[in-house]
């Protein structure tokens, strides 16, 4: 079956065997090209697994499904607190440690498999992963509807973010470099800056975003960071410290109280299952992963998230 992976700053499309072993089988239906998978291409990270933890797909016995990418050890302390995501105990992470969703079929342990409502598209459900990262930073940080949202950055994550605000009740508001991604942004909901915010959830995390975050945080207020750093960043330490901004550096996703991440962001999705039209702007053939990488890293090619779609001939 056909495949993609990344090795030595290129991607490598290939024909892999069917997946054996224990486990459900999943017929992929959509995996997103992630900013994380960008960085380890352009980092020339080697990897001998199959690329792709933004995963939707069917399994055997018809369920529509999202696939949560983790799989932790599920027995050490961090991981009976809900804290799964940051196991160190053998945690293992598809399409990074272990074969990921840029495939035709991948075999998925039950419990990471998020059943989907009828109404979510499933060509589009690989969005519940970053729909996951944008709710853990907001429930982690105890967002209410009474809360005023910014969103730092027009990205997927960034627009996953005003969705999953817009879920909560908050008012959103928007910061983007590209034309296309405030239009987006827009068309989902979120206005233009205006005045201090509750929490700004910063999904760029460079020098330059958070400060302006930090300019935009109301005092004893949170900045959530949900983009990652490939290198040091510098916070405005005067201004951070002298208005007591709280700074909530935010990871994959949990669960907390009982409740998954993952299980709130399939609701969101069910809630609004049109925002693949604003947030996906190119799907590819798996045959095509050279230029679905090409243009995912090229804001001038107007992409947001690029999916692959193993249907596709």
């Amino acid at each position: 079956m056909k495949a993609v992976s990344y090795a030595d700053g290129k991607v490598k499309f290939s024909i892999v065997p069917r997946p054996i072993g224990e486990g459900v089988i999943v017929d992929v239906a959509s995996a997103g090209i992630c900013g994380s998978d960008l960085h380890l291409l352009q980092s020339k990270s080697h990897s001998p697994h199959v690329a792709g933890h933004e995963i939707s797909g069917v399994t055997s016995n018809g369920k529509h499904v999202a696939v949560e990418p983790i799989i932790p050890c599920s027995v050490c302390e961090v991981c009976k607190s809900g804290n799964y995501h940051l196991c160190k105990n053998d945690s293992k992470g598809m399409g990074m440690s272990i074969n990921g969703g840029m495939t035709e079929q991948m075999i998925v342990p039950e419990g990471c498999l998020i059943e989907l409502d009828s109404r979510v598209p499933i060509k589009d459900a690989c969005l519940v992963e970053p729909l996951a990262v944008a709710i853990h930073g907001l429930v982690q940080t105890n967002t209410k509807d009474t809360h005023r949202v910014a969103v730092i950055g027009g990205g997927s994550i960034g627009l996953c973010a005003i969705v999953a605000a817009k879920y909560i009740g908050c008012e959103v508001d928007i910061y983007a470099k590209y034309d296309h991604q405030i239009e987006a942004a827009h068309e989902l909901g979120a206005g233009e800056l205006n005045g201090k915010y509750d929490r700004v959830i910063d999904c760029v995390g460079n020098d330059q975003t958070l400060s302006l975050s930090s300019k935009t945080a109301k005092s004893g207020s949170w900045i959530v960071i949900l983009g990652i750093p490939m290198q040091g960043i510098n916070l405005p330490g005067l201004r951070v410290i002298m208005n007591e901004i709280k700074i909530f550096p935010s990871i994959m996703y949990s669960s907390t109280d009982g409740v998954k991440d993952f299980t709130i962001a399939a609701k969101v999705l069910s809630r609004y299952p049109e925002i693949g039209k604003k947030i996906i702007t190119h799907r590819f053939r798996l045959d095509e992963a050279e230029e679905a990488f090409a243009v995912a890293g090229d804001k001038n090619s107007k992409s947001i998230k690029v999916v692959f779609d193993p249907s596709l001939t």
